[in-house]
């Protein structure tokens, strides 16, 4: 008696993995020192590869597999291992799966990161890093004043964030220098005769943040000296100049 077979389906047409860039990795472009401190994750997703496949990535030598769930995976790549990253070092990770039937996807070879775990810096803040100086007359505070700070390692366009009485003002880095504006009416609403300090902050693009730096003191003196009233007992010669005391120095 003729007996037929159970179905079997051809499935020749492969399977492909999406591209891989920066925004697949959990860190993103750069890897700084605080991220690679947890587990960091890499998602792939797929075309026409069924849940349950396995995908493998290779990252600096080192396989790592997860499946997949609705064409897409997230794969773990523990913190010892981001660690044994290079800093100051590009790499790029490989993915590849296969469908159900067998039919391989093309490899895909993920964009570049960089491993940037270098802190960076900010220069001592001395009082010449004031407009004003180590001073704020009544004068000064007429006008905005500005504070410049220096730092070592930070990439232009990063965000300089500065701290006065309690109000935060932010410039930009250019040339690892910024130059930060203090409002007219806040440096009048600083108290006569109190002495007040500046923090910064500043992150590279990496994310790796500075030590916040304080800066050196300046103190608010509004009150204006005074002199007091001149007598003619503070005159050398008195209310009157003779001839004699003519013929020397006189002093006040």
């Amino acid at each position: 008696t003729q007996v037929i077979s159970s179905q079997f389906t051809v499935g020749r047409t492969p399977p492909s993995i999406k591209a891989l860039g920066s925004s697949a990795f959990s860190w993103g472009s750069k890897l700084n020192s605080t991220e690679d401190d947890n587990d960091g994750t890499i998602t792939v997703t797929t075309v026409g590869v069924e849940d349950g496949q396995t995908v493998t990535l290779v990252l600096n030598g080192t396989s790592y597999t997860n499946t997949i769930s609705s064409n897409s995976t997230s794969i773990t790549i523990p913190a010892a291992d981001l660690q044994a990253l290079t800093d100051g070092q590009s790499y790029t990770a490989t993915a590849n799966v296969s469908d159900a039937a067998g039919n391989a996807a093309t490899q895909i070879s993920s964009s570049q990161f960089t491993v940037d775990k270098s802190t960076p810096s900010i220069n001592a803040i001395a009082t010449s890093a004031f407009s004003w100086g180590s001073e704020l007359s009544a004068t000064d505070d007429d006008n905005f004043g500005t504070v410049t700070v220096t730092t070592v390692g930070i990439e232009d366009g990063q965000t300089m964030t500065l701290a006065l009485n309690g109000t935060s003002y932010t410039s930009t880095v250019t040339s690892s220098s910024s130059s930060t504006i203090i409002p007219a009416a806040d440096l009048q609403a600083l108290t006569d005769q109190q002495s007040y300090t500046i923090t910064a902050n500043v992150s590279d693009a990496a994310g790796n943040a500075a030590t916040q730096v304080t800066s050196s003191a300046f103190q608010v003196d509004r009150t204006a000296p005074a002199i007091s009233a001149i007598g003619t007992n503070v005159i050398s010669w008195g209310a009157l100049l003779n001839p004699t005391e003519s013929q020397s120095d006189g002093t006040v």
